[in-house]
């Protein structure tokens, strides 16, 4: 085994142990974990490939690749589970490893190779990416394989190379949508500035529409069937979901709004513990930005995909994921180059900070107990804290006492113990507040024992509740209300009135004390009726306000009537919105409520009817209520 395959096996087997402690030590966390798995449970239910779906409805979002994978790994088990649906994002990770690593070596050395992907495994971002059931880390391995295609094709024009450029932009695409080709348009047109015929060989316009054709054998029979189901024109659904998430999402924000400096701020969080060599490496780059056509590929993949997602008004940090690669080989550069040379003065003070970060992180569990979540203190986090202080305590003897040209092996290896123990003994106490499994236990002993019954989920539809009830629920109050208005209001202008005459009745109602929750008094039931009644918006007219109070009584009625037949039905409800409802219907204080627990940012109801309540009691659950700031 020459040393290439050594560092290359070295890479993929500390990867494997970075990366896998993470993925079954807790469970699929919101917003998209969930919704991701439950896509590819119903595929795996429905034997359906095609048609995309979540709660029986047809979702159009997303492309397929993600939900394939889940569903492939996921069949062999039964059924799609933490673990499952979490693998491919590990074995995307590694293939981004790996291919960083060959990258780095075929520009630069396979030292450089070597140090690029392991800062890679190291980094915050890229770490969390995969080891969590999201979409990015499959498409930054799709787009890692682009640019690797396009450099070995630019070195040495092989059309097979050129055939692998287009068809890892065509897996993207599948993997994330027009994301996907824009990657790699952005890299030829700025490699290749000024350069038309290099340009004109890449055949960029054929390759374009053969993406384009790829994709529309997915995309208009999945179109087509959904919009059938839906029973909309599939035209329509095709253009909306174009807008929604393309357009949408570059132009209007539609999703994620954020100021155009966001990466800047999210960058040097995303790269720690890295970023503590950024000021280094952002000189060392910029004296060397002309250095060749080595420096040339890696910016031009960097920077204008920066300045556009920067531009695009709808931003999240895992956006930039797929540029992660790239800046991996220019810190790797950088640091090597701090390293080897004589700049003591620089590793010591570096050292220094990382120390005193590691200290600092060893006391943070410590603050657990003075907070609101101190019911959730474990002696387990004294295991991390002590690692971190170690590890802290090591680095301050090597920035006083030596040279500190090994800090970024010091660095790079107490990252990896770190993250090791953040999975084994960190996360499953965060998951006592982010999980919605415990909270679902009761309508899943059911689901899973067949037992027939209607779920409702009131105010709200949010995919882990699907997920882990084991079982679609029907959304109530979650559509815009039917209101006579002077003029008629543009959808958005709408939802946000609706929504702020919702937060009207809601703030008022929550200042009403309740002793239990589960057991509110007349006198409590009367101050509630006042509050709701009594609530006001300065910005709202009182006659508008109170028409959607009628509305809202209307829709609940209709519901409750549902609701209270003799089959047995549960329903999901924030707290906030149960504390209006009983005063417009004051018989549902009778309802037995199953489950009160903080689930996330939420404290939710579960609430059975009578014929629920008994399903339950004939398979033993019992009535566990967890009251708000309760650990």
């Amino acid at each position: 085994m020459n040393v290439k395959h050594a560092q290359l096996l070295f890479l993929l087997m500390l990867g494997l142990a970075v990366f896998v402690p993470a993925i079954g030590t807790h469970d699929l966390w919101p917003a998209d974990e969930p919704r991701y798995a439950q896509v590819a449970r119903e595929m795996l239910e429905t034997g359906d490939g095609v048609t995309l779906r979540i709660n029986e409805q047809p979702y159009l979002e997303k492309p397929p690749l993600l939900f394939w994978a889940i569903a492939a790994v996921s069949k062999p088990f039964g059924d799609v589970t933490a673990v499952t649906a979490r693998i491919p994002s590990v074995v995307s990770a590694l293939v981004v490893v790996a291919l960083t690593y060959l990258l780095a070596a075929r520009l630069h050395s396979p030292r450089v190779g070597f140090w690029s992907a392991l800062i890679l495994i190291t980094a915050n971002r890229f770490w969390w990416q995969a080891t969590h059931a999201q979409i990015d880390m499959l498409l930054t391995a799709c787009m890692t394989g682009g640019l690797y295609a396009f450099w070995r094709w630019h070195t040495a024009p092989h059309p097979g190379w050129l055939l692998l450029f287009y068809a890892c932009s065509a897996a993207g695409v599948y993997a994330k949508g027009p994301v996907g080709i824009i990657f790699p348009l952005l890299l030829v047109f700025s490699f290749y500035w000024k350069r038309p015929e290099p340009r004109k060989r890449t055949h960029w316009v054929l390759g374009v529409l053969a993406v384009a054709a790829l994709i529309a054998l997915w995309l208009i029979p999945a179109r087509i069937a959904a919009s059938r189901e839906a029973q909309t024109v599939a035209t329509e659904a095709v253009a909306a979901n174009l807008f929604h998430q393309t357009i949408g999402r570059f132009i209007l924000g539609v999703s994620k709004a954020q100021w155009p400096w966001y990466y800047l701020e999210t960058l040097p969080v995303d790269w720690l513990p890295w970023t503590l060599f950024l000021p280094w490496t952002l000189q060392y780059v910029w004296k060397r930005r002309r250095e060749g056509e080595e420096m040339r590929l890696l910016l031009c993949w960097l920077l204008p995909a920066f300045a556009f997602f920067s531009i695009s008004v709808g931003k999240r940090a895992l956006y930039l994921l797929p540029l992660f690669p790239a800046m991996a080989i220019l810190i790797a550069r950088s640091v090597l180059d701090l390293m080897d040379g004589e700049r003591a003065v620089w590793r010591r003070r570096t050292g220094l900070v990382w120390a005193l970060a590691l200290l600092l992180l060893a006391a943070a569990p410590f603050a657990l107990k003075f907070s609101r979540y101190s019911g959730a203190w474990s002696p387990n986090l004294l295991v991390f804290s002590a690692c971190a202080a170690v590890f802290g305590v090591i680095s301050l003897y090597h920035a006083t006492r030596t040279g500190m040209r090994q800090l970024h092996a010091l660095i790079a290896g107490h990252v990896a113990g770190l993250a090791i123990l953040a999975a084994l003994v960190v996360f499953p106490v965060v998951n006592q507040f982010k999980s919605a499994r415990p909270f679902c236990e009761p309508v899943r002993v059911l689901a899973e024992a067949g037992e027939p019954f209607q779920l409702y989920s009131v105010g709200f539809s949010r995919e882990e509740y699907v997920y882990y009830a084991h079982h679609p629920h029907t959304p109530v109050l979650t559509e815009l209300l039917d209101l006579e208005t002077v003029q008629p209001l543009d959808p958005r202008e709408n939802a946000k009135l609706q929504k702020r005459m919702k937060e009207s009745i809601a703030d008022a109602v929550q200042d009403v004390p309740i002793e239990v929750v589960d057991t509110v008094t007349e006198d409590e039931l009367l101050a509630l009726e006042a509050a709701m009644h009594d609530a006001a918006d300065d910005e709202v007219a009182p006659e508008m306000l109170e028409q959607f109070r009628d509305a809202l009584a209307r829709e609940t009625n209709a519901f409750l009537e549902a609701f209270e037949s003799d089959a047995p039905a549960f329903l999901f409800v924030m707290e906030n919105d149960w504390r209006w409802i009983l005063p417009m219907h004051p018989a549902v204080r009778g309802y037995p409520i199953v489950r009160g627990e903080q689930v996330g940012s939420r404290y939710v109801l579960l609430i059975a009817n009578p014929a629920g309540a008994a399903r339950l009691e004939k398979h033993g659950v019992d009535i566990k209520i967890k009251h708000p700031g309760a650990a």
